[in-house]
């Protein structure tokens, strides 16, 4: 299989072509500021693989350090990334 590299934008402009790609068995990587933020492969690539969890999410609360988050608006989290870049 081979991989194809791409940037948000472009991925944006060409999405029937690289989504083409993927249909042909190639892996696409999005990158974003040159960092890979995400992989597109096609739904039958058996390296995929969902897992279950084993335990419930609540008991993440039991690790030691672990503390749950306040709520945050997603508005205020987009804002907030925007600012830092």
């Amino acid at each position: 299989m081979t991989m194809t590299t791409v940037d948000v934008a472009t991925l944006k402009e060409k999405l029937s072509y690289y989504l083409g790609l993927v249909k042909m068995g190639q892996e696409v990587v999005v990158t974003s500021h040159r960092h890979p933020v995400a992989r597109i492969l096609r739904t039958d690539t058996p390296t995929v693989r969902i897992v279950e969890p084993s335990r419930p999410v609540k008991d993440l609360l039991k690790i030691k350090g672990v503390k749950r988050r306040r709520s945050v608006s997603a508005v205020e989290t987009l804002l907030s990334d925007r600012r830092r870049r």
